[in-house]
């Protein structure tokens, strides 16, 4: 009997799992117009005669090669129910990819009942079935050509580059231009200046060699050679002060320009020379405050891990797995009843996350300082310390219970901080014995903290934000009939969403822009847990692509280009809590 019990209960899960699909073949194609002939709009409905209830399915087709975004408001007139108004889409927005398909995995369940009962006098009939629906109709409103919109965004900014980069070239070439004709005038006029030097040596000394030749051919007497050679002295001499004179000028000038050319060569090199002083003087800085930075990190490490080893040896102690018969679930007066239960976990947890960081650097560059502000997308470390209260009601066949468990934790070089001090939710769970479906809500607040220890780094990053999370899956026992040895092993699926509030905006995973005010799209996420009663708890929660947050304050810079093209990050928590169980 046992055995046959178990198939059967074995037969109702697998029913249950595959539902769905058997549903899929009852659905009702529901007529609607269209619109726009860029996109073709399907709905099916399916009657549930166990319930009573209705589900509406909607679909639309991208019939293009583009990709859009649109608004799509739904109005459905409904017997038994009235109108029920609502937009397509978990964020309200159906995202349409070239010639791709929006499906109900992209969208709320459109579910309405009131209890089968109650639909018996107003619901419609419809052949062997029934029906709610008596009219539907929808609007597509903000069509966006999200293809057209990137291509346009991206001319933009290659216009905008190629401007620059046509303005850049021409401040070049004028300055080029400028310089060389500078330099030209500059060649020209000196060699004017060596050019008239020439012709008054030339003209000197042709001079002096005419009257030389004339006072050898010449037959005047010597009182006229005297007077001729002493007026030719005179005229050469005079011919010589003149060529003299402009020589000196030409010469001074040039010197002038020469010593005044050596003293800029010099007054450059004094400051590149000064420059390069204080840069090596900031590298010795840096270099030195980098390597303190390092010791300072281990040690704190060392410092954590001691801190950590003593406090562990507290929590898990040789004690860690006791049971006070009492407590235990299966105790013979119990048997097949509803036992209340309550329950305290604690233990260490580590938590790898995602933070919007305001970076604000300040770094030298050939001896002068540069500032940047900016805002980067990080991964922060935290240990925690988690404390989890909890308390319910169990029976061999379902059961359930709420929980606290505020946890907060610190980065083991201390350059950051966790605190959620407030974080509650609730389970149940039903099925047979050794296995159990089961639903999970946990909301709350997260705050993270993390500054930087690079001695140019002065930023920080702060997230004050809530979060939704939903979690269901399985749940397998094993030795469900065993007193104190039952392990319950659950596999789930996580969907959750950040709320911002206090210090912190998220970055919208597709644009990368900034939102401060509303709920972000839901992340989804994968859960494991193993729980051992009285003796453990060790689970894990990974998110392979989670949504950056942070504080975006006016004064915290721009996005970097590596914030625009990082869109999301990574988000795990694992912990490992000593369990004290009572029922």
């Amino acid at each position: 009997m046992y055995r046959k019990s178990c198939i059967r209960t074995l037969v109702l899960l697998l029913s249950i799992l595959t539902v769905s699909i058997r549903l899929n073949a009852q659905r009702k194609d529901v007529s609607v117009s269209q619109v726009d002939p860029r996109f073709t709009v399907s709905v099916q409905r399916y009657w549930s005669s166990l319930g009573g209830s209705e589900e509406y399915y909607f679909y639309v087709q991208n019939n293009t090669n583009q990709e859009y975004s649109m608004v799509i408001n739904v109005r459905l007139d409904l017997a038994c129910v009235g109108t029920k108004n609502f937009t397509l889409g978990i964020n309200k927005v159906v995202w349409l990819k070239p010639n791709a398909r929006f499906t109900p995995d992209d969208d709320w369940v459109h579910i309405y009942t009131s209890g089968a009962d109650n639909f018996k006098n107003c619901r419609r009939a419809d052949g062997n079935s029934f029906t709610l629906l008596q009219g539907i109709s929808y609007t597509m409103s903000n069509i966006t050509n999200v293809t057209q919109q990137k291509a346009a965004e991206e001319k933009k900014k290659a216009d905008e580059k190629l401007a620059a980069e046509k303005k850049a070239a021409e401040e070049k070439k004028q300055r080029e231009e400028k310089l060389a004709a500078e330099k030209k005038a500059a060649e020209e006029k000196k060699l004017a200046e060596e050019k008239k030097q020439k012709e008054a040596q030339a003209k000197a000394e042709e001079e002096k060699k005419k009257k030389e030749a004339e006072a050898k051919t010449s037959g005047t007497t010597a009182k006229e050679e005297t007077k001729t050679e002493s007026s030719n002295t005179s005229s050469t001499t005079s011919g010589s002060s003149g060529s003299s004179t402009t020589q000196s000028r030409a010469e001074q000038e040039y010197n002038a320009k020469e010593e005044a050319r050596r003293q800029e060569e010099a007054r450059l090199k004094a400051e590149q020379e000064a420059r390069d002083q204080r840069q090596n003087e900031y590298n010795t800085w840096k270099q030195n405050a980098n390597e303190e930075r390092r010791q300072a990190e281990a040690t704190a490490a060392t410092a954590s891990v001691s801190l950590l080893f003593i406090v562990g040896t507290w929590i898990y102690n040789d004690k860690m797995g006791r049971v006070n018969p009492d407590f235990v679930y299966n105790k013979p007066e119990s048997k097949g009843k509803l036992r209340l239960n309550a329950s305290i976990e604690w233990g260490y947890s580590a938590t790898y996350a995602p933070l919007i960081f305001a970076s604000d650097k300040t770094t030298m560059i050939n001896g002068s300082y540069v500032s940047t502000k900016s805002l980067e997308k990080v991964q922060m470390f935290t240990l925690n310390l988690d404390v989890n209260m909890k308390i319910g009601a169990e029976h061999d066949n379902f059961g359930g219970y709420a929980f606290l468990a505020p946890k907060a934790g610190f980065s083991p070089i201390f350059d950051g901080y966790q605190l959620s001090p407030l974080v509650y939710g609730g389970r149940v769970f039903a099925g047979a014995k050794w296995v159990k479906a089961y639903g999970e809500y946990t909301g709350g607040s997260r705050v993270f903290s993390k500054s930087d220890n690079d001695p140019e780094e002065s930023g920080k990053g702060k997230s004050d934000m809530n979060f939704q999370k939903l979690e269901y899956g399985v749940r397998f026992t094993t030795k469900p009939d065993a007193d104190y040895r039952r392990s319950h092993i659950s596999l789930g699926m996580i969907m959750e969403r950040l709320i911002p509030g206090g210090i912190g905006a998220y970055a919208d995973p597709e644009t990368s822009s900034l939102v401060e005010t509303q709920k972000s799209p839901w992340i989804q996420g994968f859960a494991f847990q193993w729980k051992k009663d009285h003796t453990f708890n060790f689970y894990v929660n990974y998110y392979p692509e989670y949504i950056f947050g942070g504080d975006v304050s006016y004064n915290s810079g721009s996005p970097s280009s590596e914030f625009r093209s990082t869109k999301t990050g990574t988000f795990v928590e694992v912990g490992f809590l000593r369990s004290v169980d009572f029922w």
